[in-house]
């Protein structure tokens, strides 16, 4: 079987990426394909890098990783000003008509990266200057960006085309077989990210513009991000060294900022929002994709999260459960610069309960505190567009990454102790006049489990993580972890559309019902129990040629007739929008 990627090439001229360094580079290419002999010196390598980051920013990256990784979850809902196709995705009724599911962008940024590992190279024996250390570092950042590109599509869509190997042509068209996400592109992006840490830099060179490209500490975070994904398979074997693996990854960020006496650290809870968010590239600050109002405007979090005064053009809003996740909205200073609620006050003057909230977070100057009665001059929203940048890791997501995976690891009290700590360098941070996270509060792991997923989506809401966070703990465990009712709720949804009929199939075929599984798991352990010559016989009615007395069959013996269409489901015809040569 193969499938058909189209145009997976270079896209056309690029414009200036690293803003605050004018003799950095002259970006490439100003055609769509960079050729062979373009690669003669060090300087032919650095623009075409600086020209990943560059198709990373463009609405078609950006824009879906918003909607892919927080749109769609509980954090969101949508306008009246969203699409129809925005519409459909949040209610999670995808077509392959959906132009908010398409991934071609992302090839774009990969078969750059691509064409970058195979050129790169062979400039060393073209140019003396170009030092093997400069191109290890190059080689770093693209290795890091083309895994970031495949964790996206890998979390998004499971088996995807895996393509190593750059498009030459702009008429070429890829046919591309899809690779398994959790046998070999995983597997895949760990190795090239532990490449990627070896010749990342600790930083660069202080008389180059350093701001968004990539350094040790963010090849760390993702890989650590990565191994948190990989853990979370309850039918990895492997997840608790995986779940160890991320732990030391998060320790290197964390020791690293010790060891090497850098300004990294968490901002201050008054100062959080005008720091991270407004300004950008805080002491905090990972790895966070530059926007410039010179250069390239972040258009995606401008049209999704509002641009106007009180955000009336949003696309999307925050839901009244993200709001009340904060303990006590009046002190917290996440859900007063955050997430902005209209608040009127009664009859009786009493304060209303909020029905309305804008995100603030990217695009807003946040009021002196959202919680008071106000006139909409008290919001000041950027124009039509924003140059706020889009932060993938910073060190809060470090802390909390680290405490879920010690949660997983965690039996003992004080293991416990150490993952609430964790959660309370972010939780005390963000609180004015509020107590810790308390030991006492948690008497169970389950309990502590749930407190780190609620702590994520408190401190991260808005940043793109929500739903592939939701998505980690629906397939990790086949038990119960306590949620928020609307959490719960949504991944009941997602449950019941992805495994309901798999699992009332299993269950009559006789599956073993202690065994935690996976969708993928529980689908091969049920192909490999049921009677497959027996449901066999209802293949008529799938394929137009069945007679009356089959369709009475099937009605008379229902059970049999679910595992039929399950197991037709589960090795028929491939989906419509992929095109079967």
């Amino acid at each position: 079987m193969k499938y058909y990627l189209k145009n997976i090439f270079l896209a056309a001229s690029c414009l200036w990426l690293f803003t605050a360094c004018n003799d950095f580079l002259t970006l490439y290419p100003e055609d769509d394909i960079v050729d062979d002999e373009y690669w003669e010196t060090g300087e032919d390598v650095q623009s075409v890098v600086a020209s990943c980051y560059r198709f990373m920013l463009e609405d078609n990256v950006i824009s879906r990783i918003i909607y892919w990784g927080e749109a769609r979850s509980d954090n969101m809902d949508y306008s009246t000003s969203a699409s129809t196709d925005e519409q459909y995705l949040k209610d999670a009724n995808l077509l392959s008509s959906n132009g908010l599911v398409t991934w071609g962008d992302f090839y774009k940024v990969i078969n750059i990266c691509n064409k970058v590992i195979k050129s790169a190279p062979a400039v060393r024996d073209r140019d003396a200057n170009f030092t093997e250390e400069r191109l290890h570092n190059y080689l770093a950042e693209v290795y890091t960006l083309r895994a970031l590109c495949y964790f996206y599509l890998v979390r998004s869509f499971g088996d995807v085309p895996y393509v190593t190997e750059p498009s030459e042509s702009e008429q070429q068209d890829y046919q591309v077989a899809q690779s398994s996400a959790d046998d070999v592109i995983v597997p895949a992006l760990i190795e090239d990210l532990k490449l990627a840490e070896e010749y990342a830099p600790e930083e660069w060179p202080t008389e180059q513009y350093t701001r968004g490209r990539i350094t040790k500490n963010g090849v760390r975070a993702l890989l650590a991000d990565v191994y948190l994904w990989k853990a979370s398979d309850a039918g990895n074997s492997e997840a608790q060294a995986d779940y160890r693996s991320c732990v030391e990854a998060c320790d290197r960020v964390l020791y690293n900022q010790a060891m090497y006496e850098t300004e990294m650290m968490m901002v201050e809870g008054n100062r959080m929002y005008n720091s991270v968010f407004y300004t950008g590239n805080s002491t905090e600050a990972i790895f966070e994709l530059n926007f410039d109002k010179d250069g390239k405007m972040n258009g995606a979090t401008a049209n999704l999260y509002g641009n106007t005064t009180k955000g009336k053009s949003a696309h999307f809003e925050p839901t009244a459960q993200l709001f009340n996740t904060y303990l006590d909205v009046q002190y917290d200073y996440r859900a007063r610069d955050f997430i902005a609620a209209t608040v009127e006050a009664g009859s009786d003057g009493s304060v209303v309960p909020p029905t309305s909230f804008k995100v603030f977070k990217y695009e807003g100057q946040s009021p002196a505190l959202a919680l008071v009665p106000h006139t909409s001059d008290e919001y000041s929203y950027r124009a039509s567009t924003s140059t706020a940048n889009w932060i993938f890791y910073r060190l809060s997501d470090i802390y909390l990454m680290k405490a879920e995976a010690l949660a997983e690891l965690a039996v003992t009290d004080d293991e416990r102790k150490t993952v609430i700590s964790l959660c309370n360098v972010t939780y005390k941070r963000a609180t004015m006049e509020m107590d810790s996270l308390e030991y006492a509060d948690y008497p169970s792991m389950d309990a502590v489990k749930a407190m780190v997923l609620q702590e994520r989506q408190r401190e991260l809401c808005l940043e793109g993580h929500r739903w592939f966070d939701l998505r980690r703990y629906s397939v990790r465990e086949k038990y119960p972890v306590t949620l928020t009712a609307d959490a719960a709720l949504l991944l009941a949804n997602m449950k019941d559309a992805q495994l309901a009929p798999l699992e009332a199939a299993a269950e009559d075929a006789g599956v073993d019902p202690t065994v935690f599984y996976t969708t993928r798991t529980l689908a091969e352990a049920f192909l490999e129990k049921c009677d497959r010559e027996r449901i066999e016989s209802f293949a008529p009615l799938f394929e137009g040629s069945g007679n009356a007395a089959q369709a009475a069959r099937a009605a008379l013996l229902p059970n049999t007739f679910l595992q039929a269409l399950v197991c037709r489901a589960l090795t028929g015809p491939i989906l419509p929008e992929v095109i079967e040569e």
